[in-house]
């Protein structure tokens, strides 16, 4: 529960408008990393249409901490889709669940990625 309070405070920052220009890239990608689990979390409690919803506020928050950027060339004309910032948060995110599974099984990291590989083939 201190994790989203603390994320609540996170979002106090940014929802400053003149705030989100200012924020530093590694800023922007800890809030990524935060507003993805935000979105973990009220996914799990939903059903049905909701998680629509969920989805469009996750994506809101993204564009409002520029962790996703649409941008136009002005001499091309052609618009350039940057989402390193999302990606820096996922990786962040994914890594932490990653060392914190190997430690919690007495495994080495190497292994609880190629058990989720094997997960992942399975799904499909």
């Amino acid at each position: 529960m201190s994790h989203h309070e603390d994320h609540g405070h996170d979002h106090d920052h940014g929802d400053h408008g003149h705030d989100a220009p200012e924020m530093s890239d590694e800023e922007r990608v800890r809030r990524a990393g935060h507003i993805i689990l935000d979105g973990v979390v009220a996914s799990d409690g939903v059903g049905g249409g909701d998680e629509a919803d969920t989805m469009d506020l996750v994506f809101s928050h993204l564009l409002e901490i520029e962790a996703i950027e649409l941008l136009l060339d002005e001499e091309t004309e052609e618009l350039e889709l940057d989402i390193s910032p999302l990606m820096g948060g996922m990786l962040l995110v994914v890594r932490r669940l990653v060392a914190e599974l190997a430690a919690r099984d007495g495994l080495d990291p190497e292994a609880v990625v190629m058990s989720v590989r094997a997960a992942l083939d399975e799904a499909v």
